[in-house]
């Protein structure tokens, strides 16, 4: 479809010679004979550029710019004058246009600019479109919870987002404190510019100077070239600094001098690199307690915390576990491309009596392992009670007494079911059953990349593919969108 595009000028002889440049280029073009008729032209709607000339009688052509934006009009507008004059360039640009040109003008001009004009206007609305995208994938409404303390973070979230204040993001591993930083990121002005992840815990402190402020070629061993560093990386956007608590005591200082200056060095560099960075930080740890025990710098600290928001435990907030439980089934079904599983009354009763100890991060691990497992078109009490057990925190030091629980639990109940002893039977069903769930995981824990869970498994990818098939394992073609069969041709 071509874009239309709308001359106004009281000069016919003008708008004759525009006309038929830009119709030669495919546009679609409409004339009006005054700022009057162009306004209310434009007030229609379907102009995404117009010519508009600024000596005009009746109302020039400055007055209608003024009108359209007071109106909301959105048209992109490049000014025609015969006076070149730096005071008519202000005027113009002041008032919203997106460019003007002086009579007499040259054709190839105009169809240049026209063109630089749209592919501009386009580009404004991919980041428009962008920036709501990003604002209804992080809408604090579509952040599940339905509990008086959740509506409260909510709350806080609404206030710190159209501010530029540094956030602290405190709670207990699995809360949802990553999700929280990118929701405020999403409601800020900063919502165009990037969110960049940077974690303390698992970032060894020897490289967490280079990791944050980059470096210099040949600054250490192993330093071919030069590396921006995340505070660069983040300028005009949102540093997200999580698990501050576990940052090494002799970096907080550079740190601090980053936040309170703006600027910084490379590591084995001169130049001072400033950077306009928003500072989101969150922590599982007690920062108070670190300040004490002399782990965590006080001033630091203070830096950090100018508002903090809170994430309870799950275990705080059992009336939103229903709601989550439905929200992650849906999200599992979407994933896999499978049709929404129920839950049973029973098997949510469970989940509700559950105390969480990895919060909502085990909540979903656990469903999603349960979709995936369940033989039912709806989740049993059986389908969550063992892997309550098996889907906590991966750090767990019971880690291994819950997969020996788990194995020990399932062969019983096998026993039990089919009265089955014999030595080749049991091995058999054993190893179908660790192997299922094993390769589940793996695939889980790679977001589906089929090369990265054979790695993680110790096995190659064509046995992975053979496993996968042989088990009816179904799996996220392109790795997030369902439908892709075993071999990964979709």
């Amino acid at each position: 479809m071509p874009h239309k595009i709308l001359i106004v000028d009281d000069d016919e002889s003008i708008r004759f010679v525009l006309n038929k440049a830009l119709t030669k280029e495919g546009y679609e073009v409409t004339e009006a004979k005054d700022g009057v008729a162009g306004l209310a032209s434009l007030k229609t709607g379907g102009y995404p550029l117009a010519f508009m000339d600024i000596k005009m009688p009746g109302m020039d052509g400055l007055a209608v710019l003024e009108k359209m934006k007071d109106a909301g009009v959105g048209t992109y507008v490049i000014m025609m004058t015969a006076q070149g004059t730096m005071r008519t360039a202000i005027e113009a640009m002041k008032f919203g246009a997106f460019d003007y040109i002086t009579k007499p003008f040259d054709v190839d001009e105009v169809k240049l600019l026209a063109q630089r004009a749209l592919e501009n206007r386009a580009m404004a609305e991919e980041v428009a479109n962008l920036k709501a995208s990003l604002r209804e994938r992080y809408e604090v409404g579509a952040i599940v919870g339905q509990s008086h303390v959740m509506q409260q973070v909510f709350k806080d979230v609404g206030r710190v987002s159209g501010t530029d204040v540094t956030v602290l993001i405190t709670g207990e591993s699995g809360t949802g404190k990553e999700l929280i930083a990118r929701a405020i990121h999403a409601h800020s002005k900063r919502v165009g510019g990037p969110f960049v992840v940077v974690n303390s815990a698992a970032i060894p402190s020897e490289l967490m100077e280079s990791e944050l402020f980059g470096h210099e070629k040949g600054a250490f061993t192993g330093a071919a070239g030069r590396k921006t560093g995340k505070f660069e990386q983040a300028s005009g956007g949102t540093l997200f600094l999580d698990e501050i608590g576990d940052m090494d005591i002799n970096l907080q200082a550079k740190l601090l001098r980053a936040l309170q200056e703006k600027e910084f060095q490379r590591v084995g560099g001169t130049e001072t690199i400033k950077a306009d960075a928003r500072i989101i930080a969150a922590t599982h740890r007690d920062l108070d307690d670190a300040v004490k025990a002399g782990r965590f710098r006080e001033d630091l600290y203070y830096r950090l915390n100018v508002v903090s928001v809170h994430l309870p435990p799950l275990r705080e907030r059992k009336e939103d576990i229903p709601v989550l439980a439905e929200h992650f089934l849906e999200k599992t079904a979407l994933e896999i491309g499978s049709i929404k599983k129920s839950i049973s009354p029973k098997a949510m009763k469970r989940l509700v009596e559950h105390t969480w100890p990895g919060n909502v991060r085990e909540l979903e691990n656990c469903l999603k392992r349960a979709v995936v497992l369940s033989s039912s078109a709806a989740i049993l009490p059986e389908d969550v009670e063992v892997l309550m057990k098996g889907a906590q925190e991966p750090a767990s030091p019971a880690c291994d007494q819950t997969l020996e629980g788990f194995l020990e639990e399932r062969i019983r109940c096998y026993i039990k079911k089919t009265g089955k002893l014999g030595t080749d039977d049991l091995y058999a069903s054993v190893i179908a059953l660790v192997e299922r769930p094993l390769i589940i995981s793996a695939l889980i824990e790679t977001n589906y990349n089929q090369l990265k869970a054979a790695e993680l498994l110790g096995i190659n990818r064509n046995t992975l593919r053979k496993k996968v098939a042989e088990l009816g394992i179904p799996l996220l073609k392109g790795n997030g969108r369902p439908g892709a069969s075993p071999d990964g041709k979709g």
